[in-house]
């Protein structure tokens, strides 16, 4: 059977090349043939779905905000009722992780999970990983995948997180309040700003910081995925040497 999943990514580099419709088309046109020339993003998509996944992508083709941007794919994924797989457009993951994504969030589990990919940001002088990790660290095995605790409100990079419907849902109870409320230009639909940037004691918190710190209540398990590797633009991260 089948295990069907929502993916979301952005493009938006391609955008700027050929124009917001032509870069959705041409992510459709390299998913209906992937090859060594195809974005990271679809590499990895070809993998999540060669592991016999049925993927509902949402591709946004031009965002300028980027919380924004996530805001509304975690919208549309919600509407679905699958669960949810946001990914970058230049992140690529070896088969053993997409298969690990993949048992961990479509499981049927009664645990509100959440999990991260760690990888390296682009500095090729002083890459650094997109987890802090924790002093004590906490790890177990699921099903042999080795998975990392991360601590209530710590942030992560959104390369690549998935979560499951119990998540997504009690996030959705969780964040709420009018005060989180937009109405999107693109179609005037009321929507969540689960992303949307937050200032707390004189720090700036990015839209992916202030989703884990302000968004995900603690009865969501947060865990950074610890198996296969990761590629962001093109530089490898062994996840299992964490």
């Amino acid at each position: 059977m089948k295990r069907r999943v929502f993916c979301s990514t952005s493009v938006y580099a391609l955008a700027h090349q050929l124009g917001m419709q032509g870069a959705i088309d041409e992510v459709k046109r390299q998913m209906d043939a992937p090859g060594k020339d195809s974005l990271p993003v679809v590499r990895t998509l070809t993998r999540l779905r060669n592991l016999d996944a049925e993927i509902q992508l949402h591709v946004d083709g031009g965002a300028t905000y980027i919380g924004m941007a996530r805001s509304r794919a975690f919208h549309e994924a919600f509407k679905t009722g699958l669960p949810w797989i946001s990914l970058d457009d230049d992140i690529e993951c070896t088969m053993d992780a997409a298969s690990a994504m993949l048992d961990l969030i479509c499981e049927p589990e009664p645990v509100a999970r959440i999990i991260v990919v760690p990888y390296l940001t682009r500095d090729s002088a002083d890459p650094r990983l997109t987890i802090t990790l924790p002093l004590v660290r906490l790890e177990r095995e699921w099903k042999g995948y080795k998975l990392l605790t991360m601590p209530a409100g710590a942030g992560a990079g959104f390369g690549m997180v998935g979560m499951n419907r119990l998540a997504m849902e009690q996030i959705v109870e969780y964040a709420s309040d009018e005060a989180l409320t937009w109405y999107d230009p693109q179609d005037a639909e009321k929507k969540l700003a689960i992303f949307y940037e937050e200032l707390e004691d004189g720090l700036w918190h990015g839209e992916d910081s202030s989703f884990f710190r302000f968004r995900v209540p603690s009865s969501v398990a947060v865990e950074a995925l610890l198996v296969g590797t990761v590629l962001h633009a093109g530089v490898p991260l062994n996840l299992a040497t964490l």
